[in-house]
């Protein structure tokens, strides 16, 4: 389940998508239902699966169906882009240098019919050193894309994001993107595209071994076994998977879970959150597993089926940064609906010479003819430059996550780890937002 724009209860059966509208007068935020962002699986998952006000619940998404795409996948896309694009006069895309957002404005060019294209770019130094502006300016050139570039400085563009009541976001860098909505505001671009939910919808799944040996050989089985050899359970896992198939649902699912989820199996929420908020997120995380594991043997699922399942459900859609809408198309309802139909050994193309790309086939599917010779063989990776963002947290100033007690400040004095810094600045920024509203909390 994708959820798009949620939806809420009140306690007298009310629905609104704005839960400020069902909390009362004066409303009360739920510290309970705000620890759950450190949950594990929440905080790997990136998702939210509460409302984060007292008396108010927050709605489960409707489940897509797959559906495959009469005139193929690229053509869903190019459907997909214009759907989000819509009606907007100037036409943002932001550009990471990656093949995901490459696939969206090469589409947005096409169906542009005469309106601007403005491309946003982070200007962010990877893990191996290179830049993200010098491979955005590269594919520019290498494509003929006339469109206006706009690089961003993660230091110096830097604006608050809105704040929303539907909850925090928690990506890594939203005063940046906040940034680039204000840029785009002033400039009448009706809205900013990304390739977000790429990877989850379309990458490779582990334990696919079986699938790829059908589809493509024994050869082409032994190259996605290579690859896989560094993912994960590795080559065991997929001798596992192999093996698993011959048990009864209910085994089948909880091996397969204890293969790939082994932090999850057992989930302990961090003892950053003081109680009673780390006891109940422990207990919350404990039968979301349960559940998660009970829906994998009621639908039969193969391991490759499962991990495919888990890399993109739940989705949360994060809150817009700024005024500009943000979309990404491989989020459409649609598109999702038609690359779900597609079987998932399609998703690895093994006949591919770089690993990179062979986990990213069916996005390769969505460029023009030939675009492989214009692409680097390598993915990017910012990690560095993620921790630097997380590091803005002020730890020894004043926060509302220690005022309130929901964290506790010598755990939070020690913590070094990248996720959970930036969720944290996310929950503290969402719970100021919360104060200024005249909300109270805890």
């Amino acid at each position: 389940m994708i959820d798009y724009l949620p939806r809420f209860r009140g306690g007298a059966g009310d629905i609104a998508v704005n839960p400020l509208m069902l909390a009362g007068p004066v409303p009360g935020v739920d510290l309970r239902s705000v620890g759950l962002l450190l949950a594990p699986p929440v905080l790997s998952g990136e998702f939210v699966p509460v409302s984060f006000w007292k008396g108010v619940e927050r709605l489960s998404p409707s489940p897509l169906v797959p559906e495959p795409a009469p005139l193929g996948l690229r053509a869903a896309f190019a459907d997909a882009v214009r759907a989000a694009i819509g009606d907007a006069e100037g036409i943002g895309v932001m550009l990471s240098g990656g093949l995901d957002s490459l696939a969206v404005l090469l589409h947005a060019c096409e169906v542009a019919e005469g309106r601007r294209v403005t491309a946003f770019t982070i200007d962010l130094s990877d893990d191996s050193g290179g830049g993200s502006v010098a491979e955005v300016r590269r594919l520019l050139d290498a494509f003929g894309l006339d469109v206006e570039l706009v690089v961003l400085d993660p230091a110096r563009d830097r604006v608050e994001p809105l704040w929303s009541p539907v909850g925090p976001r928690l990506d890594g860098l939203p005063e940046v993107h906040a940034a680039a909505s204000a840029y785009a505001e002033d400039r009448g671009i009706g809205v900013i595209l990304s390739g977000d939910g790429s990877d989850e919808l379309l990458g490779t799944p582990r334990f696919a071994t079986v699938e790829i040996a059908r589809r493509r050989g024994l050869r082409g089985a032994h190259r996605y076994l290579r690859d896989m050899a560094g993912s994960g359970p590795g080559v065991p896992g997929e001798v596992a998977a192999i093996a698993a198939r011959l048990l009864p649902r209910r085994l089948r699912a909880a091996m397969y879970w204890a293969e790939n989820w082994v932090e999850w199996c057992d989930p302990v929420a961090p003892d950053l959150l003081q109680e009673p908020y780390r006891t109940y997120a422990t207990e919350w995380s404990r039968r979301w597993v349960a559940e998660e594991v009970a829906a994998h043997a009621r639908a039969g699922r193969t391991w490759a089926e499962a991990d495919a399942h888990d890399a993109l459900f739940p989705h949360t859609v994060p809150p817009q940064a700024g005024r500009v809408p943000e979309r990404s198309p491989f989020l459409e309802p649609s598109f999702v609906a038609a690359a779900l139909a597609v079987p998932l050994a399609d998703r690895c193309g093994t006949d591919l010479p770089s690993k990179y790309w062979r986990g990213k086939a069916l996005v390769l599917e969505l460029l023009p003819s030939g675009a492989t010779a214009k692409l680097s063989p390598r993915k990017q990776y910012y990690s560095g430059a993620l921790t630097g963002q997380a590091a803005r947290l002020d730890t020894g100033g004043r926060l509302l996550l220690v005022e309130s007690g929901l964290i506790d400040p010598r755990k939070l004095a020690g913590e070094r780890d990248t996720g959970t810094l930036l969720s944290l600045a996310g929950i503290e920024r969402w719970l100021r937002g919360a104060e200024r509203y005249g909300a109270t909390i805890g």
